[in-house]
């Protein structure tokens, strides 16, 4: 699974999972028509064939880093996906897991999770974020940390602060706005960051956040979630008597709203408006995933970063000074097939792009 930060020049990495049938598939007899070959350990790629349940096209086969059944525990996710990106953050490289898939496929589940053992990514993030803290600090008694969040949304393409919530959010007009700065790099002017000392402040921030953000009921998910969230965590380390160990890094942890049709929805008024917007921000995104694929190819093309307020937040995480997971989330469902097809086929050019993580240093 490797603990240590990729090192620079190296590509996303691409996790692949897929929910059982669920209850609802079931009862109208829908058949599974996707095949895995799991792989967890980091040795080698595991292998997801998608087969056209009409039998029109030929079985589609992909390979991907890591692939995960229908039966894998959270904790073997966290461990796969989440334990490195954190412990790279430690090391001074900034990183970014997302999570990637139709609605209803799982992304939220997989990301924020249930209570107990059913814990997701973000809550084990935060978790071990502090147990990291402690087990240095105790090894080092002069190392300093400094840990700094923030949490907003993306909702047909406004920017809103989920840890300091606007009460009539029409008065906002436009939101916050996306700003580039030459050292801060690309930032939310306006949105609030917490100082936080402990993970149950961590975790009560984060609960407070996730009830702010918009969900609505949809026919292929009681909860959809309507906006794309983006949750940071920032760590600066600081060491009076070893300045090597001056290093600072954030990690983002993205749950992107899922991609729909409104057939499968059912979605009409304010959803279906939510839907469209969300439909349009990602492809705004596999636009941007294309334009990169194809320079690290070696073609020099112009990629569209502007041309949403997602794949705008995203630059830098995409390409940029950014160690970079893409967890893509799968229904296997017959009726399915053509929006699982589309995201292993979006999960395929995403593991081309190239990264170029370099460690962050303070000065001294």
């Amino acid at each position: 699974m490797g603990d240590e930060a990729k090192p620079p020049g190296d590509c996303v990495k691409v996790a692949i999972r897929m929910r059982p049938l669920s209850s609802k598939e079931l009862g109208n007899n829908e058949s599974s028509i996707v095949d895995l070959e799991e792989q967890t350990s980091g040795e080698g790629n595991g292998s997801v064939t998608i087969n056209d349940p009409e039998g029109k096209e030929k079985p589609a086969q992909f390979a991907f880093d890591i692939v995960f059944g229908t039966k894998v525990e959270q904790s073997l996710v966290y461990e796969c996906v989440g334990k490195s990106a954190l412990q790279a953050m430690f090391e001074g490289y900034n990183g970014t897991i997302f999570a990637y898939g139709q609605t209803g496929s799982g992304k939220s589940w997989s990301m924020l999770g249930g209570p107990g053992e059913l814990r997701g990514i973000i809550p084990r993030v935060n978790e071990t974020l502090f147990d990291l803290v402690d087990e240095k600090v105790a090894a080092i008694p002069t190392r300093k940390f400094l840990v700094m969040c923030s949490f907003f949304e993306i909702y047909n393409e406004i920017i809103f602060d989920l840890l300091n919530p606007c009460q009539d959010r029409s008065k906002l007009g436009g939101g916050l706005q996306v700003k580039e700065h030459p050292v801060l790099g690309i930032y939310v002017k306006d949105l609030q960051e917490v100082v936080v000392n402990d993970a149950d402040k961590l975790s009560k921030m984060m609960d407070s956040g996730t009830k702010n953000r918009a969900v609505s009921s949809t026919m292929m998910n009681a909860v959809s979630s309507r906006s794309h969230s983006i949750f940071t965590i920032k760590v600066h380390q600081k060491d009076d008597e070893d300045k090597s160990r001056n290093v600072f890094a954030k990690l983002n942890l993205v749950d992107l709203a899922g991609s729909e049709r409104q057939k499968g929805t059912g979605a009409s008024g304010q959803t279906l408006k939510e839907g469209a917007n969300i439909n349009k921000s990602l492809s705004a995104l596999g636009n941007v995933i294309n334009a990169l694929v194809e320079n690290a190819n070696g073609k020099k093309v112009f990629v569209p970063f502007r041309n949403s307020k997602l794949t705008r937040v995203l630059q830098e995480s995409l390409g940029g000074n950014s160690l970079c997971t893409m967890l893509a989330a799968l229904s296997p469902a017959a009726c399915n097939y053509e929006e699982t097809l589309s995201t292993l086929r979006y999960a395929n050019r995403a593991k081309a792009i190239k990264v170029s993580a370099t460690k962050n240093e303070e000065a001294s």
